[in-house]
């Protein structure tokens, strides 16, 4: 969703984050190291913060969360420290709610810090209802909206339906589309087609790849991950 945007708006970076806390990714925690891309530079881990001035609209986006619980608030206070500097009024995560099977139109759920929210946020996504103190939305996608309300900003996790274990184009455009409805954004959505056609494919050899590590569920169906929300 966030590279769409970028994609799609006139957007200017305006600062990245470092951390020593930004582990190797899909390595064990504590792995230090550096990235390389394909034209053999290397750069140390960082996140990207971008703003679009047309929008008034900050975009926050990278790999890197923390590598234990401590350092997820200390990554989430840094962010929300920038945004009362900065005015922000709402703060906004995108993510996917695991429903353990495949969609052809998936929803977007809503998560809100408020309720007052509810009626500017409900005719463009369904709210999410949970159980008092239950594990709710993950990482800093739960931890920014938290925090947000603390610092008196409203705070909205906006999450697609989806698998649970495969990247998913569809559910990015439904949560996209949600948020640019919220907000009165004007965006071309039409790319997103083109990258669903292209991770479906992705996919098929993914999950060949899956059942023939892991085997199949009941029903002879791979199952997807319904404990992931973030």
């Amino acid at each position: 969703s966030a590279n769409h945007l970028l994609r799609e708006l006139d957007f200017e970076e305006v600062g990245k984050v470092y951390s020593p806390h930004f582990s190797e990714p899909f390595q064990p925690k504590d792995t230090p190291g550096v990235v390389y891309s394909e034209d053999g530079s290397a750069k140390l881990h960082y996140n990207e913060l971008f703003y679009n001035p047309e929008n008034d609209l900050f975009v926050y986006k990278g790999l890197y969360q923390g590598d234990y619980c401590e350092f997820f608030y200390k990554h989430a206070n840094l962010m929300i420290g920038f945004c009362s500097d900065f005015g922000v009024e709402r703060v906004y995560t995108l993510g996917g709610l695991g429903t353990g099977s495949e969609m052809e139109e998936p929803n977007t759920r809503a998560i809100l810090t408020s309720r007052e929210q509810e009626a500017r946020i409900r005719p463009h996504a369904k709210i999410q209802r949970g159980r008092e103190n239950r594990p709710s939305v993950t990482g800093l996608s739960g931890l920014l909206i938290g925090m947000a309300e603390k610092n008196g900003m409203d705070g909205v996790s906006l999450l697609g339906e989806t698998h649970g274990s495969y990247p998913d184009a569809k559910a990015a455009k439904t949560v996209l589309d949600s948020l640019c409805r919220v907000e009165n954004i004007e965006l071309d959505l039409s790319g997103l087609d083109e990258k669903a056609e292209e991770l479906e494919e992705k996919k098929e050899e993914l999950k060949r790849k899956m059942k023939a590590t892991r085997g199949r569920g009941r029903g002879g169906e791979e199952r997807g991950d319904r404990r992931y929300v973030g």
